[in-house]
């Protein structure tokens, strides 16, 4: 089932639009009814819940859905690497790999890019124990880094949040040439990452399970790479080879099943976010991006 959703603005023709919503009915139940927002905080937010989710979507007879999904959400089926008939299932397909030679990369080492496909949501600078909503979730950066002395590193930095679709590509990508650490997986809950919710601010940067990678960037200094997992996302996988020098859009890693968020913290006057972007936050607007584009520079 699809209805309207998120209100977004699309950067390439400035244009609002909406994102259409799967299964709109079940998730609005599960985050704004009673029972389902008590039946979400006792058991589907749970790893298990996911986990059975995803081992249902990575059943082989779930490629009979992949057509319609694709119609229903505007799936692009021209930067598919590979016909719809050759994914194995429907987790194979949300974890596809597209031709990247048309998603141009900025080359400009002044600036910052977007490691996914996203709804992009820029903040100028960020106080590590201010607490705020946004949109239908409560954003804290201590919780989100869940290390005081990291909190304290990137007080008063810059936030870029992107909110990954269902539809979208699934692979994250670096940002930057540099070298990245050891990523660093902090356990945790399932929640939706989607604006569901209407009453009911979802704690999912704080207490989402997440993985942190310290990225010694060449232009933009130590900069935080966050993904979260999210319902349905019963893994974060990463590709990359820790302390290796890596360019920018290399392949970081990739997400199953699911919609989910990549963060990205700067310390202090590390990097100036474009303009469009922060209007149209403070707007109350996501802006949508696509990976290799420019969202900042330093």
């Amino acid at each position: 089932m699809t209805c309207q959703g998120a209100a977004y603005v699309d950067r390439r023709d400035g244009q609002l639009k909406h994102d259409p919503i799967y299964a709109a009915a079940f998730m609005d139940w599960c985050y704004n009814a009673r029972a389902g927002q008590t039946l979400t905080r006792a058991v589907l937010n749970r790893w298990f819940a996911s986990a059975l989710y995803g081992w249902y979507y990575k059943q082989p007879w779930t490629r009979s859905k992949i057509a319609a999904f694709a119609a229903a959400m505007r799936v692009d089926l021209d930067e598919l690497d590979r016909d719809l008939t050759q994914f194995r299932s429907f987790n194979d397909f949300i974890c596809r790999r597209i031709d990247l030679s048309k998603r141009p990369i900025d080359r400009d080492p002044r600036t910052f890019i977007s490691p996914v496909d996203g709804r992009l949501l820029a903040y100028r600078e960020v106080a590590a124990d201010r607490v705020f909503q946004i949109k239908s979730a409560e954003f804290d950066l201590r919780r989100l880094l869940a290390d005081d002395d990291l909190a304290r590193r990137y007080q008063g930095g810059s936030v870029v949040i992107l909110r990954l679709y269902l539809a979208d590509y699934h692979h994250f990508h670096f940002p930057d040439s540099g070298i990245p650490g050891e990523p660093r997986t902090v356990p945790g809950r399932y929640f939706a990452v989607s604006p569901y919710s209407r009453r009911w601010a979802v704690p999912f940067y704080g207490e989402n399970q997440r993985s942190i990678t310290l990225f010694s960037s060449e232009g933009f200094g130590r900069v935080a790479l966050i993904e979260i997992g999210a319902f349905t996302v019963g893994s974060i996988q990463q590709t990359f080879v820790p302390h290796t020098r890596v360019s920018r859009g290399d392949p970081k890693g990739y997400f199953q099943l699911g919609a989910s968020v990549v963060v990205a913290v700067f310390q202090p006057r590390a990097v100036q976010l474009d303009d469009d972007l922060c209007r149209n936050t403070e707007a109350g607007l996501e802006t949508y991006v696509r990976l290799g584009e420019r969202i900042g520079r330093a």
